[in-house]
């Protein structure tokens, strides 16, 4: 068996001392992942539970006896096992009677209507299960629920204790019925389900509807309604002592830019091919809280606050609605809106009304709504009448509306340079600074889904070009047509006496007087 280099209290070892339920050791490459699932809980499972059965799984074949089957009988100590996998059963036997499958996730031909496939390893019950590389693109989120499905193992806890040793009271007395993975950061479900949601909860407190909780229990008190996953990241400079130096001399040199953030640095924020790459969770949304408080201080020292508003009109697609507020700074909030398919014109002016009263006395709308210009050309039959424009059909029914500004490139430059802040407006919450000159409401979870989903088109060749992919982008037109009339954030002059001191800034206290 190798030796392997641990720190205490490092990413790995805080890993491997995990009690939840879901356990994901996350991160950029090199960073231990595969290790730490083997040494730090497959093998340590294996010990503590004679008899138990687990899984050990990758998204395809090849994957999983190249990369996880092979790594985990070089870190196993040969004299525990009794039988090893063989090409007729892909499962390893220990002289203590517990058992390891090795088992692939993708299913080739059995493909459901609903694009999500049937896993083969349904019928079986383990005590625990490890998926590494649980972002591959053949593994789904029903494969994931599908597994937890398995893990309803009871066998008991009784190790072996060497001299010296005694019995780990924080380890599960049946099962232990723990899911461990391991991943790179990608653009999938597994950001969307699982990482984005702990980090809402872990950062700021956020319970996502995603986020899976239940009851924990701590022997005195028990804490309902909690998280049951942990997430330990690390860099690949967390493993540096089992690395070469020049292995991360040479990552280092190869990548750079968001392939740097994503496989240096192990970030989940930095994805390749996103329209608006700088928009960051962190940075640009607020909860509905914060933002109404801000609303309410501007309108309390008597601050003229503009009101814009943006409509992107669909029959199958989509039809979307933003309202958001200007302040004295010129930063635009993204307060409310809909985002509903299938969606009667014939309701749309009602919605809207209903949006625009609950904030009646805070937000006075004066202007017409910017809107996608094809509802200035789009005819539709109305009653009896003869076919007229979308337009003058909603206008009709008390719905003011303005062709709105549907340049692709410029739109999409404006609204990055918002995203993007500047560096003389301080952060509407934080303080800090540079700023960002718009922020979204976070209950508006459809916005902040497809603006993670908005990529640039790729050639044929492989490479971005510069035209977004045209799909889920209703939300993304909409925030087009809401800052038509706005100035970049670059130009918007602001008066030296709106500023923050300079110190906020470059933290040069001395400056402030």
């Amino acid at each position: 068996m190798k030796a392997y280099n641990l720190e205490e209290d490092s990413v790995q070892w805080n890993f491997w001392h995990s009690r939840a339920k879901i356990q994901g050791m996350t991160g950029s490459f090199a960073n231990g992942k595969s290790t730490a699932l083997i040494v730090g809980k497959a093998l340590k499972l294996i010990r503590e539970y004679p008899g138990c059965t687990g899984l050990m799984a990758r998204a395809t074949y090849p994957k999983l006896n190249d990369t996880l089957r092979k790594d985990f009988l070089m870190w196993c100590p040969p004299h525990w096992i009794t039988k090893r996998p063989t090409q007729d059963d892909n499962s390893c036997y220990f002289t203590n009677k517990s058992a390891v499958h090795f088992r692939y996730i993708a299913q080739r031909g059995k493909m459901s209507e609903d694009g999500t496939t049937t896993s083969n390893l349904l019928s079986a019950t383990y005590d625990w299960i490890i998926v590494d590389q649980i972002e591959d693109p053949e593994i789904t989120e029903k494969d994931f629920l599908d597994l937890l499905g398995r893990l309803r193992g009871s066998t008991p806890y009784k190790p072996k204790l060497r001299k010296g040793e005694t019995e780990d009271s924080t380890m599960p007395i049946t099962g232990p019925r723990w899911f461990c993975f391991g991943a790179n950061p990608t653009h999938n479900w597994v950001n969307r389900k699982l990482i984005r949601p702990y980090h809402q909860w872990k950062e700021r407190g956020i319970y996502s509807p995603d986020l899976i909780v239940g009851e924990v229990d701590y022997g005195q008190y028990k804490l309902e309604d909690f998280p049951l996953m942990e997430l330990f990241e690390g860099d690949v400079y967390s493993n540096a002592k089992n690395l070469s130096t020049d292995y991360i001399k040479t990552l280092e040199a190869a990548y750079k830019g968001q392939m740097y953030e994503r496989y240096v640095l192990g970030k989940w924020t930095a994805f390749e091919g996103l329209v608006y790459s700088t928009f960051s969770r962190e940075r640009n949304v607020l909860t509905r809280g914060q933002m109404l408080r801000h609303l309410k201080d501007c309108v309390a020292r008597k601050i003229k606050v503009q009101v814009l508003e943006g409509y992107d009109f669909g029959n199958v697609s989509p039809t979307c609605y933003l309202i958001a507020f200007v302040d004295d700074l010129g930063r635009v909030f993204i307060l409310d809106g809909f985002y509903i398919p299938e969606f009667s014109y014939e309701q749309h002016p009602k919605t809207i009304s209903d949006i625009r009263s609950k904030y009646m006395g805070l937000l006075t709308p004066t202007e017409p709504i910017w809107a996608d210009p094809d509802i200035f050309r789009k005819k539709v039959v109305s009653g009896q009448k003869a076919p007229e424009s979308l337009h003058r059909i909603l206008k009709h029914l008390g719905l003011n509306t303005k062709a709105g500004d549907n340049n692709i490139q410029s739109g999409i430059a404006k609204v990055s340079t918002y995203w993007n802040g500047r560096p003389d407006v301080s952060h509407v919450i934080t303080g800090e600074a540079p700023g960002p000159m718009m922020y979204v409401c976070e209950d508006l979870t459809w916005y902040l889904d497809e603006i993670d989903d908005y990529f640039w088109k790729k050639s044929p060749l492989g490479e971005y070009i510069d035209e977004p992919q045209d799909r889920k982008d209703h939300a993304m037109d909409t925030t087009k047509y809401l800052l038509t009339k706005r100035p970049l954030a670059s130009e918007i002059v602001l008066s030296k006496y709106d500023l923050p001191p300079k110190w906020k800034f470059w933290h040069e206290v001395n400056d402030a007087a």
